[in-house]
């Protein structure tokens, strides 16, 4: 460690827990569904402004906006980047019931706090982590230090993942990565970046890229009396069946694709996935007439040695092998990358959880290193990244859904990142 403790103390007395957790509360009560960002964006703003911090807009779109925040450093020393994302995964309105089936209250932009725990949508993923950085930086302005290198704290939008796809097109559907690639290819770069996503405070320095797949099944319209059920799907003129037919082949395929395509490196492994998120075929006040055409949207992660043609030749392979008609297209296709020059990056995280919150590292779980996340974005322009945040540690928490965030763990953050910033801006850029 280069920061003396005085330094550090000093720093850490200007993040206040009451005033970090009611920023938290705040930034969640704003509705931001992917597509929505621009008002919470704006409250930001306001609240780097009041600060006294140098802070901009970047608008991505209608509607849409990151939001930056510059501590200028007195030079010499490499620009940290400090990136979270404002929309949010669940917002409590009715598209959500397509997937949840229901509705909780920590699925609401409406802020909650149970003594120390803070729920609602966005407290974890990742308006939590988000706020984290937000309080660091008023702390290293408030607290007169002065750092060789700029350190940058950007809120962007649409990291959650969505894409446009038939009828569901705009803004609401422009997802993984969307403000991330606006930022860095609009002015806002640097030379390490820490992401700060949900991973229980345990580090990666990599992440899955993914594409998302429609497969589309065939049949013949046709009256319910004149239906008939062959024993072979393929030979069945309702597309619905045959699309129901070929789920079990990806599904089996969905087995294999995972052990096939593990990928090891230092923080653990990488095991991507294949989801199945959605079928459409017919329409369902008409159940009386067998559809003449089924859509099927999947979502397959890949590892940052995989490339999105191949897999849909895996998919294309398998509907092959079902000898049922059936057409596959990509619709997203991002890359999956593992950070090159991280290393400072993950000594210092290491060496701040440690000192903030007095034990080591525990090594990442595979879930949270195979999804995406924005550290591809950065990866991929060649800035080294890593991701560090808050989330809750208990084994089957899930961060999509598991809306609840402690106040101490919020608080170690925001001190964890002080620590790098201080450690990391301060150095020597040569």
């Amino acid at each position: 460690m280069q920061t003396d403790e005085a330094t550090l103390q000093k720093v850490f007395s200007h993040i206040d827990r009451e005033e970090l957790a009611q920023l938290a509360m705040d930034v969640v009560n704003f509705p931001t569904p992917t597509g929505s960002e621009e008002e919470v964006a704006r409250f930001i703003h306001d609240w780097l402004q009041k600060q006294g911090i140098e802070t901009f807009l970047q608008h991505t779109e209608p509607g849409r906006a990151n939001v930056v925040g510059v501590i200028p450093g007195t030079g010499g020393g490499p620009t940290l980047l400090f990136n979270g994302h404002m929309d949010t995964a669940l917002s409590g309105g009715q598209e959500d019931l397509w997937i949840t089936g229901s509705t909780r209250p920590e699925w609401q932009a409406l802020a909650r706090r149970e003594d120390d725990v803070i729920y609602g949508s966005g407290i974890v993923n990742d308006k939590g982590p988000l706020t984290c950085t937000l309080a660091m930086a008023k702390a290293l302005k408030e607290s007169g230090v002065r750092l060789k290198g700029d350190v940058i704290v950007t809120g962007v939008a649409g990291e959650i993942g969505r894409s446009p796809v038939d009828h569901y097109q705009g803004p609401a559907y422009r997802g993984k990565g969307h403000g991330a690639r606006y930022l860095v290819t609009h002015g806002v770069v640097g030379d390490y970046c820490i992401v700060v996503e949900p991973s229980q405070f345990r580090i990666t320095w990599a992440q899955c890229g993914a594409v998302f797949i429609k497969i589309t099944t065939y049949g013949e319209p046709m009256y319910g009396p004149f239906v008939d059920h062959p024993v072979a799907a393929k030979d069945s003129k309702n597309a619905v069946v045959r699309m129901a037919s070929i789920i079990p082949a990806l599904e089996e395929w969905a087995r294999r694709y995972e052990q096939e395509h593990r990928y090891e490196f230092g923080a653990g492994t990488m095991v991507p996935k294949v989801n199945i998120g959605s079928i459409f075929g017919g329409a369902p006040f008409k159940p009386n007439f067998s559809p003449a055409i089924c859509n099927l949207y999947v979502e397959a992660f890949m590892n940052p040695e995989q490339r999105a043609v191949d897999v849909l030749r895996e998919v294309r392979a398998v509907l092959a092998d079902t000898d049922i008609e059936a057409k596959s297209s990509l619709f997203l296709s991002v890359n999956g990358y593992e950070s090159k020059g991280a290393e400072p990056l993950v000594s210092t995280m290491e060496e701040a959880h440690e000192y903030v919150r007095g034990r080591k590292v525990e090594p990442i779980r595979s879930a949270f290193t195979s999804t995406y996340a924005d550290l591809t974005v950065f990866a991929e322009v060649g800035i080294p990244a890593i991701k560090c945040g808050p989330a809750p540690e208990a084994a089957d928490a899930k961060p999509a859904t598991s809306e609840m965030q402690k106040v101490e763990d919020l608080e170690a953050a925001a001190r964890m990142y002080a620590f790098a910033a201080l450690e990391i801006a301060n150095r020597d850029r040569a």
